[in-house]
């Protein structure tokens, strides 16, 4: 088998022994459905169009923020790289706020924001920002010094040095941070849309089907979240990989 396709392996595992333990009655169906129920409720929730708002509500709020904080977080993130005093003065500030839970943070973000989707965008934001600017500014301190000074060498000027020597050195470690935030991005929305009121959105679909005890729906639910998080990871990967091709050249 080609190491392309042992991609499959792993979910086929995973089906067999989630089969396995509901076929020998080893947990309670009800706290446990067949794979075969749960994938009855996807098509259900699909097929019914139930879901699809669900869907795009999470991912306007998610996709939002996260616009919002790559275009606050990579500015600031490139000051700071080729800024050592700057870096320095605002080390313990930027090392406060990246440490702070966002879960913490809920209560005041509801007080700031309301509970409509302003809130759930700010927190977006606020967790994605940190990410993006601690990426950016050590993809500006690592980059290449040599190419700095040859680029002055012959005569360029701060705008030539920034946008054609820092930024697509950088670039590469900006792309990780952007992909690690974008991933977080997606999860904070999730558990957001559970605790923070909102009439839409799979964290919404999650949390009212564990409290009615819709249990294929939940797990139906869970399924289509990984799903669309795995593929979203893959997407941005693939995009990375034909935009920024020079990587580790």
């Amino acid at each position: 088998m080609a190491i392309r396709h042992l991609v499959i392996v792993g979910p086929i595992i995973l089906i067999l022994f989630w089969w396995g333990i509901t076929a020998n009655g080893l947990v309670n169906p009800l706290f446990l459905p067949q794979p075969s129920e749960t994938a009855e409720k996807i098509l259900e929730l699909f097929g019914s169009q139930a879901i699809e708002a669900d869907i795009w509500a999470t991912f306007y709020r998610m996709i939002f923020g996260f616009v919002v904080a790559t275009v606050l977080g990579v500015p600031v993130g490139l000051s700071l790289g080729a800024s050592p005093r700057l870096n320095s003065a605002l080390e313990v500030v930027i090392d406060f706020f990246r440490s702070l839970p966002s879960t913490a943070l809920f209560p005041l973000f509801l007080l700031v924001f309301g509970i409509g989707d302003e809130a759930k965008i700010a927190i977006v934001v606020f967790v994605s920002f940190w990410i993006i600017l601690i990426s950016t500014a050590n993809g500006v301190v690592h980059s290449s010094q040599t190419r700095w000074k040859v680029m002055k060498i012959f005569g360029g000027n701060k705008w030539q040095i920034l946008t054609q020597v820092i930024i697509m050195e950088a670039l590469p470690q900006i792309a990780t941070g952007l992909r690690v935030a974008l991933s977080i991005s997606f999860i904070v929305v999730v558990v957001t849309e559970m605790f923070i009121g909102t009439n839409v959105g799979l964290g919404r679909r999650i949390y009212d089907a564990y409290l009615t005890y819709r249990i294929p729906e939940l797990y139906a639910t869970l399924v289509i979240t990984g799903l669309l998080g795995y593929f979203l990871n893959k997407l941005f990967v693939l995009t990375e990989r034909k935009l920024i091709h020079w990587t580790g050249k």
